[in-house]
């Protein structure tokens, strides 16, 4: 598999997961902070703005185990292995929403 390949699916996880999260509720509970004046505070919006938030944090934290790997191991570009650490990262996150 090519790292685009499983960047594809690490994309397709964090998308699950801000469907899914624990982490959804609470979001979108905090709307009023992070939902701009000129948006209508719709319910639809409001859902598409927390899955948003809750899918972008989760590829964003997914993604500091293969940083911190691919530090202490001094590679200088990102191979397959640290893709899978990000890939595997991201579904240990998605796992309480699919429990």
């Amino acid at each position: 598999m090519s790292p685009q390949t499983i960047f594809i699916a690490i994309l397709g996880v964090t998308l699950i997961n801000g469907f899914v999260s624990p982490a959804v509720p609470l979001v979108f509970v905090m709307a009023p902070v992070w939902l701009p004046e000129f948006v209508p505070p719709t319910r639809v919006t409001l859902m598409y703005g927390t899955s948003l938030i809750v899918s972008i944090s989760t590829l964003m934290i997914s993604a500091v185990p293969a940083g911190i790997f691919e530090r202490l191991t001094g590679r200088q570009e990102t191979d397959q292995t640290s893709m899978f650490i990000w890939l595997g990262a991201a579904i240990l996150l998605a796992l309480p929403g699919l429990a």
